[in-house]
């Protein structure tokens, strides 16, 4: 079946069109075709989760924050002490970076880092229209996960997410409590 564009995606998406082959003439919409192809639904969410995250890296191809000695361009700005940036409140991050792919991180942040530059938006990114609403609900408050967490956020659903989510959270936060104390 020829794709030609988006409109109708969330019917391909569908069982309706599980045994359907799709394919495409138009160059941008070759990434959407190859994810309609992949018929298995968690491996789709890994294709579509893995492209969203080379379209956020090639859009902000620089180092956004600005960091200049672990210290991002708001905490510069603002004259705070803070190191890391909004990321330290992560558990994955350490001295030299990020260790995860977390693509609700991402696209998250702050007024300082956008100044020059257009803020990318969840609906803004082609692929993610594979996904439907509520998983694109998921992605934009999936903070602090690793790359396998997301994903199987994703794959179970709103309500089973929302409750991995915040006891993520919740457990993320004593932790962190701990830690400094």
């Amino acid at each position: 079946m020829e794709l030609k564009n988006t409109k109708l995606l969330f019917i391909y998406r569908s069982f309706l069109f599980r045994f359907v082959e799709f394919q495409t003439k138009n160059t941008d919409l070759e990434n959407i075709v190859h994810a309609l192809n992949i018929k298995k639904r968690k491996q789709r969410i890994e294709f579509v989760y893995d492209e969203a995250i080379k379209a956020i890296n090639t859009y902000y191809s620089n180092d956004l924050c600005k960091f200049i000695d672990n210290k991002c361009i708001a905490a510069r700005k603002y004259k705070k002490d803070q190191i890391n940036g909004c990321c330290r409140l992560c558990a994955y991050q350490n001295n030299t970076g990020c260790k995860v792919n977390n693509l609700s991180c991402k696209l998250f942040y702050c007024k300082a880092a956008l100044e020059n530059i257009k803020e990318l938006n969840i609906n803004d990114i082609e692929i993610l229209k594979c996904l439907n609403k509520r998983q694109r609900f998921i992605l934009k408050s999936d903070y602090f996960s690793t790359r396998e967490e997301v994903i199987n956020d994703l794959y179970y659903g709103v309500i089973i997410a929302t409750i991995r989510i915040s006891y993520r959270l919740i457990k993320q936060f004593f932790s962190k409590r701990r830690y400094n104390a």
